[in-house]
């Protein structure tokens, strides 16, 4: 499984994410949030759990935020986090080899 940018979670049943263009996009949109300010954004709880929400979402369109909520609460925070942090690392190219190679870099959007 090298190199895949799709994590697992397990809600209601294991569950895609990934951060496509098009999740990225909806979230930038909804969120008003610029590119360049990305990864301070999501630092912000509420704006990462936005961002779960709309990844989610694309694998399951039925999905609504109140539905990802309740799936959420059954799961320790701390996963919550590092799950999505995982998300972004894959979707920006990042793999856990590299993050390894590189324990200095910490912010997956720059260079």
């Amino acid at each position: 499984m090298e190199n895949n940018d799709i994590v697992i979670i397990e809600l209601d049943r294991p569950r895609e994410l990934k951060l496509t263009n098009r999740v990225l996009k909806r979230f930038l949109a909804k969120t008003g949030i610029r590119m360049k300010n990305f990864d301070e954004a999501v630092d912000v709880y509420e704006n990462m759990v936005l961002l779960i929400f709309y990844m989610l979402q694309a694998d399951d369109p039925t999905l609504t935020e109140d539905k990802v909520d309740l799936l959420l609460d059954k799961i320790p925070i701390t996963e919550i986090i590092t799950k999505c942090a995982a998300a972004i690392a894959a979707g920006f190219g990042e793999t856990e080899k590299q993050k390894e190679q590189d324990p200095g870099k910490e912010n997956p959007t720059e260079p």
